[in-house]
């Protein structure tokens, strides 16, 4: 059962009182955990104990300290009509200071934005975000985009999150990046899946923060006009073990298109398209690339662009030669042979290498980490794979049951 909820009035006005007699007084800043248990959409103190994701983020907000949030299984539709406002009392869920939410999984738990606002907008705090769903959140025309989040110089972490069909509004220009998510701080993405958002800048990520880092994770199925289809990156990028596939953009990149310095490793950059540009990762000419142990196949006619800057770090795969792989251990014009994306396991889905894909054993150990984008321990055989997936092709070992101590089932 939820706890008995504070009087937010109350707490308010005995904080400033407090703090014009005591001008250094500091409230005492107490970590609070706020269940929900009502899926309704409401911005005042219920009667009961009822509690809806929206008041429990009020709550946090005026608590000073990190807050949590255990969020249950439900679908949560947020419903209250915006003017644009940055205190969490219509349209979309502001965070004005620290908080972890916490779902049942992305499969159980979904905050849906109903295409009213985007869904999360976090103001210059650390935000985490684990096991939910983030859907039909629509960032406002000119409102610096950010359809299912948006960070302006906070701290996120996404956590086996899904933040899906998320988009920016139309018309906005400049200012319309990131149809999934729009950071402008700091963020890290693991083990989630950025899948079918749209913007006119960076259909599924658009990075104009300090820095972004994904990691075991899937970026799929996301459009834009403009620049970038999968993520749009103008500062520092790392990918590892990651797979961005099915992206699209009218110009730019289909896949990735990265202005700062950039690493990718171990990942799989397929089937990405540009109608009028690099069809799986361009390199701008104030950017920087490494990449190692990854492959850039099957995006259509052009893999690669790169103004200067680019560096291979050894063991790539690309199916034509356009990224400028040199080393001995690169391979240049060969197939991968990659299977369809799809659930092989693990929190993402992935591309799984087929029998006699030159990609197995063909790759190398990255040190910290030990893993392909699943969660399979590498390697998985005589040697390490190129890419975001690890194939176990070794023989299956059968143990016969022993007839007479088994018990018929018919």
């Amino acid at each position: 059962m939820c706890r008995k909820l504070p009087h937010i009035e109350f707490f308010s006005v005995v904080t400033c009182v407090v703090c014009v007699f005591f001008p250094n007084f500091v409230p005492w800043a107490l970590a609070n955990t706020y269940t929900v248990n009502d899926t309704a959409d409401y911005n005042f103190p219920p009667p009961d104990n009822r509690i809806c994701l929206r008041y429990a983020i009020t709550l946090a907000n005026i608590n000073p300290g990190s807050d949590t949030i255990i969020l249950p299984a439900g679908t949560y539709v947020l419903s209250i009509s915006t003017t644009k406002e940055n205190n969490n009392v219509q349209g979309d869920l502001d965070i004005l200071d620290d908080l972890t939410i916490s779902g049942a999984g992305a499969e159980q738990t979904i905050v849906d934005g109903n295409s009213l606002d985007r869904v999360f907008d976090i103001y210059n705090d650390t935000m985490s975000i684990s096991g939910i769903t983030i859907r039909n959140g629509k960032a406002p025309t000119g409102d610096s985009g950010g359809g299912g989040i948006r960070t302006s110089n906070g701290t996120l972490t996404l956590d086996k999150v899904i933040v899906s069909n998320n988009s920016v509004a139309a018309g906005g220009g400049v200012n319309d990046y990131g149809g999934g998510v729009g950071n402008n701080g700091v963020c890290t993405i693991i083990n989630s899946t950025i899948a079918n958002n749209q913007a006119y800048k960076g259909g599924g990520v658009s990075n104009n923060g300090s820095s972004i880092a994904v990691f075991m994770s899937t970026i799929s199925g996301n459009t834009d006009s403009v620049a970038a289809g999968g993520m749009l990156s103008i500062s520092n990028t790392l990918v590892v073990n990651s797979t961005i596939s099915g992206n699209s953009s009218t110009s730019g990149a289909g896949g990735i298109y990265g202005f700062g310095a950039s690493t990718i490793i171990s990942t799989t950059i397929t089937n990405n398209s540009s109608a009028n540009g690099t069809d799986g990762y361009c390199n701008n000419t104030s950017g920087t690339l490494s990449v190692r142990n990854t492959i850039i196949a099957q995006n259509g006619d052009t893999n690669c662009c790169y103004s200067i800057g680019m560096t291979s770090n050894g063991y790539n795969l690309e199916d034509t030669n356009t990224c400028g792989f040199t080393k001995a251990s690169d391979l240049i014009n060969s197939d991968p042979k990659l299977a369809s994306l799809q659930n092989n396991g693990g929190p993402t889905f992935t591309h799984a290498l087929q029998n006699g894909s030159p990609a197995i054993d063909a790759g190398t150990s990255v040190l910290l980490f030990p893993n392909d984008q699943r969660g399979k321990k590498r390697p998985c055989g005589p040697g390490y794979d190129i890419g975001a997936y690890e194939k176990c092709s070794g023989l299956l070992l059968f143990i016969p049951a022993i007839i007479g101590n088994s018990k018929s089932t018919q």
